[in-house]
């Protein structure tokens, strides 16, 4: 049987973790040779916002790919490197490269190597050298001993005490900041600032999209990503729930 894969020009793949380096390998998409790209995306995908989508629905050079991955612990991971493997099955690419600064792909991508496979791993996010949240909670004090030599010792901070709430019977305890009804309409307000990109007819059906949410499912964010998925295509639907998930909460509570 004729092998069609002979006439097929070979292209490098891009596997993309978008959970992990956010919109910092856009620049791979000035790339004159052409390639693949496979944007792997959940609920927790914080940087498709609306500039970077405009650039990827008006590439014309590349071929780009959005894979939805069901939310969850590490599932980003396992769709990836699960992918990796049937790209590599296709033999339709001339190299792959997983872009994440996540050590975890490195075991993977080592095994594939090893049995002749052109895969590598980039990083596309700088790193900053931020301080963990253990060295940021302590001090250290330089104390003297008697034999006039310094030691130092660290000093753990105190946690700050919790903000008082509401007791069950809804009434306030002492020293609680009544929380002000907002008046009507903030939630159209809100929507306008978060999606200013968008035209008034977008926002319109973003706003009735929200509102046909049963109101046992506000909460829900998992369900919500998926509502506007379907309602919006993956492109769009990923775009708007990105801009908007954080004041999802304050959304409905204005409405």
């Amino acid at each position: 049987m004729l092998n069609m894969n002979i006439f097929y020009t070979k292209v490098p793949a891009y596997l993309i973790d978008s959970e992990n380096v956010g919109s910092t390998w856009a620049d791979l998409l000035k790339k004159e040779e052409k390639s693949d790209f496979y944007i792997f995306v959940t609920e927790n995908a914080k940087s498709l916002n609306f500039s970077l989508l405009k650039d990827l629905t008006d590439n014309q050079r590349h071929k780009i790919n959005i894979i939805e991955c069901e939310p969850g612990r590490n599932s980003l991971d396992f769709y990836l490197s699960s992918y990796l493997g049937y790209l590599i099955g296709t033999g339709k690419h001339s190299s792959f490269t997983v872009v994440s600064q996540d050590n975890g792909f490195d075991h993977v991508i080592e095994y594939w190597k090893r049995n002749g496979i052109n895969v590598a791993k980039i990083n596309t996010k700088p790193n900053r050298g931020k301080e963990t949240k253990s060295v940021k909670s302590q001090k250290t004090q330089t104390v003297k001993k008697n034999d006039n030599s310094e030691t130092r010792i660290i000093v753990k901070k105190q946690p700050a005490e919790p903000a008082k709430t509401e007791n069950k019977t809804g009434n306030r305890k002492k020293g609680s900041t009544p929380v002000k009804k907002n008046e009507t309409g903030n939630s159209r307000k809100l929507l306008q600032s978060l999606l200013k990109d968008y035209s008034e007819n977008e926002i319109d059906d973003v706003a009735k999209s929200l509102d046909s949410i049963p109101a046992e499912k506000h909460g829900d964010k998992s369900y919500i990503y998926r509502h506007l998925i379907r309602r919006f295509k993956s492109e769009k639907g990923l775009a708007i729930y990105t801009l908007i998930k954080k004041d999802l909460e304050k959304y409905y509570r204005h409405g």
